[in-house]
């Protein structure tokens, strides 16, 4: 919660010492070698899932320095209990689809690993895949020359689909191999292998290089407005809806405070696909002043979204309702 709320004091604790969170930075995308103290090549695995496969190739590899992206907690907890205590390993907590846009600078990284992705084979699940054109321009980005993408899955289609996709844009296929002897195997890959079911091995190399827009490049500012207010329209502000092109804003809760004249707004966010959770807070700019005329709107202290455009709208865009 913000200062302005007395009494509501959060406790900030990194539980995990091997995580790193982007947004904490003032700067991206992120300089690695401070990161890691070093120069050392990176290699990317998208969906580290129990951590047992990053653990084993950081291991055989300490000359290399190692991210992984996951979605889920409960992964981030049983893969950092694998990896805390090797110093070439980092963890992020993110949609890789957005991270390695954001984070990763042109040619920063040596190679990018999937293992046994979600196909989402359903047509309306298809938003939710991480290959699609648009991840393989983030490649032929962000991956150094010859830089390579290797795929593991069981599911044939996807294999081939993912090679027409990476060709399109500029890949050239090494290897598309049935059942490779890979020398680290995941645990879920193990557990096929002794079903008989068969596993597909593809290994991509980066052959053009392209230039994409990334949403938050440059300096991480924290977004506010400052502006005389209709105190009134905050009755009107839940549930309220704004769109502009790519960029939704939905106000979900506001709370207000007991003693004295500051809110708290609840936010969701969205750029496209990528979508955020947090909170704004609007409080007189002068506290001590009882019919003080400034507001100020900004992100709240507790919050820490990646500052999207839609998120530095969502500041302008609710100084602008409120002060009609």
């Amino acid at each position: 919660m913000s200062d302005v709320f007395q009494g509501q004091e959060r406790i900030v604790s990194n539980l995990y010492v091997r995580e790193v969170k982007p947004a904490d930075f003032d700067f991206l995308p992120l300089d690695w070698s401070k990161v890691f103290g070093n120069n050392n090549n990176i290699i990317v695995e998208i969906g580290f899932g129990g951590g047992e496969f990053l653990q084993s190739y950081a291991l055989k590899h300490p000359e290399k320095n190692f991210v992984g992206f996951e979605v889920s907690i409960t992964s981030m907890k049983k893969a950092h209990n694998r990896i805390k205590d090797l110093e070439n390993v980092r963890l992020v907590i993110t949609d890789a689809r957005f991270g390695m846009r954001e984070f990763f600078g042109p040619k920063s990284v040596e190679k990018v690993i999937m293992n046994f992705p979600i196909p989402w084979d359903k047509k309306s699940h298809e938003r939710r895949r991480v290959i699609v054109p648009e991840f393989f321009e983030t490649l032929s980005n962000v991956l150094q020359d010859d830089g390579t993408f290797e795929l593991a899955t069981d599911v044939e289609w996807y294999a081939r689909q993912t090679i027409e996709i990476a060709q399109e844009k500029g890949f050239e296929l090494m290897s598309f191999v049935e059942n490779p002897d890979r020398e680290i195997k995941t645990r879920y890959e193990q557990k096929w292998i002794k079903y008989g079911r068969n596993i597909y091995s593809v290994i991509l190399r980066k052959k053009t290089h392209l230039e994409v827009e990334r949403l938050i490049g440059g300096h991480h500012e924290m977004p506010h407005a400052k502006c005389a207010i209709n105190e009134s329209k905050f009755d009107e502000l839940k549930g309220k809806v704004f769109k502009e092109r790519s960029k939704v804003v939905v106000v979900k809760g506001l709370y207000k405070q007991m003693e004295g004249k500051a809110y708290l707004i609840k936010i969701i966010s969205t750029d496209g696909e990528f979508q955020q959770h947090y909170y704004l807070v609007a409080y007189p700019e002068d506290l001590s002043e009882e019919n003080s005329k400034e507001w100020i709107i900004k992100l709240d202290s507790a919050s820490n979204p990646y500052r999207t455009p839609a998120v530095k709208w969502s500041v302008q865009v609710l100084a602008d309702f409120l002060s009609q």
